[in-house]
């Protein structure tokens, strides 16, 4: 059988892989100095883990989507059975029961559970088909609030927060009545107030203060924002040059490599730079909306749909975090920050779209 690039869908695998490439030497500029050689370390093992998402988007895409949906319940339930066992057995690392500790290597269950959720959400929707009930919208929350839970419990808020799309999105295109929605809107309202006094923990609530008031505590909680906001600003149009960000080599821009890379970005390539990387991102979700247009049926219109909402949602929440217009909730880049998980999980998802996009085309 002839390769056909069409089914593989070339073009997403490109994006992703030249944004990849753009954090592995952000990481390398970020951790310059952490390590005996400049490409030793967090950059060369991001781009290890570059290879294995290749490898793992065209596996999984070679797999019709709908034999993943097939096994969309063991799948579901096995990544929920994961986040258990990390609330257990876990070792916290600073602060949070998220990872698993295999040797000198980090595994992120909740990364992965995205795009399990997105798989779970989208084959109950096919089942369900026409117009949502109250009662299909209340199981549509349940399959997305669960694992929302178990994350918070870790306790992971910025993680949590990135499913949210996913259930709004798909149950609007879904068929849940505007009214309905607003009536959400309005209970989320009168909620906040309780949240802000009875669930939030005062670290959470000095990030959001943080937010309007970094000069708050400018050397404590205020900090990291302040220090992002000078990397983003010091950028200007053109940047300081590739590995010349003073916020980087002095050391003053903290978890520059992971949730605060795109700062890295910013100061040594500047509003160009950013634009570019942003625009890649605009152009990587826009196909897959599209591939959700042309999908043959709603399984892959609403599996197509779904990763869009959360990684969209992903890349909203890291650029606000940066720029200093949202709290500093830890929510990572996509490819570009430094994680494997983040990039196994991220080309397992578009190589769920990549497969809805070749099922267009049917015997060919």
């Amino acid at each position: 059988m002839a390769f056909r690039s069409d089914k593989f869908d070339l073009r997403a695998l490109a994006i992703l892989v030249g944004l990849a490439l753009v954090g592995v030497v952000a990481i390398a500029s970020a951790t310059q100095g952490k390590s005996a050689s400049l490409w030793t370390g967090s950059a060369a093992r991001q781009f290890l883990y570059l290879l294995a998402g290749i490898a793992i988007y065209f596996l999984v895409q070679q797999l019709d989507y709908h034999t993943w949906a097939d096994f969309w319940v063991p799948l579901y339930l096995g990544g929920l059975a994961t986040l258990v066992l990390l609330l257990v057995f876990a070792r916290p690392i600073a602060g949070t029961r998220a990872w698993f500790e295999l040797g000198p290597l980090r595994f992120q269950p909740s990364e992965l559970m995205k795009a399990l959720t997105a798989l779970a959400v989208a084959a109950f929707l096919a089942e369900a088909g026409g117009t949502l009930s109250l009662r299909q919208l209340l199981k549509l929350g349940g399959l997305v609030a669960v694992p929302m839970a178990l994350i918070v419990l870790q306790p992971d808020m910025g993680t949590a927060l990135t499913f949210f799309p996913l259930f709004l999105v798909l149950a609007w295109i879904a068929g849940m009545r505007t009214r309905l929605l607003a009536v959400m809107f309005a209970a989320a309202l009168l909620a906040a107030p309780v949240v802000w006094m009875e669930v939030l923990k005062p670290y959470q609530k000095e990030r959001i203060l943080n937010v309007f008031q970094p000069e708050r505590d400018p050397a404590g909680t205020g900090y990291q924002v302040i220090q992002s906001k000078i990397a983003v600003g010091s950028g200007r149009v053109v940047g300081t040059g590739i590995f010349q960000g003073s916020q980087s080599r002095l050391d003053f821009l903290p978890a520059r490599e992971t949730d605060f890379v795109l700062g890295v970005v910013a100061e040594e390539t500047g509003f160009v730079g950013v634009s570019v990387v942003l625009s890649f991102f605009l152009v990587l979700i826009l196909r897959a909306l599209e591939t959700a247009k042309q999908a043959r049926d709603q399984l892959g219109t609403y599996l197509a749909t779904g990763i869009a909402a959360i990684w969209s949602g992903q890349v909203f929440i890291n650029t606000g975090m940066v720029t200093g217009v949202l709290p500093t909730i830890g929510v990572p880049l996509p490819v570009l920050s430094y994680g494997g998980s983040s990039m196994l999980a991220t080309f397992f998802a578009f190589g769920l779209v990549a497969s809805v996009r070749s099922g267009r085309i049917v015997n060919q």
